[in-house]
Order: C-alpha cells, then sequence, then structure tokens
C-alpha cells in the first residue's frame, strides 16, 4: 500500500516541473494553467487554449496534457522534454501568433530550439522542424 496517495504526488510533480521550466526557459511569463493526464491516441501530450472555464467564475483556463501510457521505457528527461514541448505551444498561444489546431509552425520550432529542444518530424537528425507531428530529437 502506498504511503502517499498517487494523485497529488503525480500532479505536484509535473506542476513543480513547470513552474520550474516557466522561471528558467520562458521567464515566468506562462500563465498559470491546467494540467492533466490524458490518454489521447498518437499523442505523448497536447496543449488545448481555454479549454477549461469555471462553473462560478466564467474566467478561462489553457489546459496542457500529459500522456501517461507514454511514460513507460522512457526516461524523465524525455518526459519533461514533452512537457517543454507543449510549454512552448502555451508560449506561442500567449506570446506569439497561434497556429492553426495542432500544428508545429516556424515560430514554434524557433522557441523550441531557444529553450534547448530540437523540433524533428522523425525524432530523429534530419527531421523537418515543422509539421502536424513533430517531437524534440531522441537522445
Amino acid at each position: 500500500m502506498r504511503s502517499n496517495a498517487i494523485t497529488p504526488t503525480e500532479y505536484k510533480a509535473f506542476q513543480d516541473a513547470y513552474d520550474f521550466f516557466n522561471r528558467a526557459l520562458f521567464g515566468g511569463s506562462l500563465p498559470s494553467l491546467l494540467i492533466t493526464f490524458q490518454r489521447h491516441a498518437r499523442a505523448r501530450g497536447y496543449f488545448a487554449p481555454e479549454r477549461f472555464a469555471g462553473r462560478i467564475d466564467p474566467a478561462t483556463a489553457h489546459e496542457l496534457a500529459m500522456n501517461p501510457d507514454t511514460f513507460a521505457g522512457r526516461s524523465d528527461e524525455d518526459i519533461l522534454s514533452t512537457l517543454a514541448h507543449e510549454m512552448a505551444h502555451v508560449w506561442q498561444q500567449t506570446h506569439g501568433t497561434p497556429p492553426r489546431r495542432s500544428y508545429h509552425d516556424r515560430q514554434w520550432a524557433a522557441k523550441m530550439k531557444e529553450i534547448g529542444l530540437q523540433p524533428s518530424t522523425t525524432g530523429e537528425q534530419g527531421g523537418k522542424e515543422t509539421g502536424q507531428s513533430v517531437n524534440p530529437l531522441h537522445r
């Protein structure tokens, strides 16, 4: 039996990572948002702008989802690169020009490189930096 409840432990770890990356990579410029675990076919994570609205307060919040099915067999570094990838989408939504849904454009790719991640459609050297399905290079 677990000594700590898994839900707050897991969500706190990702919130702490979001807060750390926000300060270290984005100068603290990203907004608070809702981090969720969602199983989404063929995606390690996704960003959905203004996905959640309050029941009492009509304000909306962005959603950044991580797919727990993709955690097995991946290193913490790889999993956190997915978080940073999605945070680049948050940056583009709040500070850049949002692309069409789920598209990785040149502005997003430039931000990825600025924060130290090389985007690639293949996950390997030589892959295109933009397109529908783009991930950081595999190490």
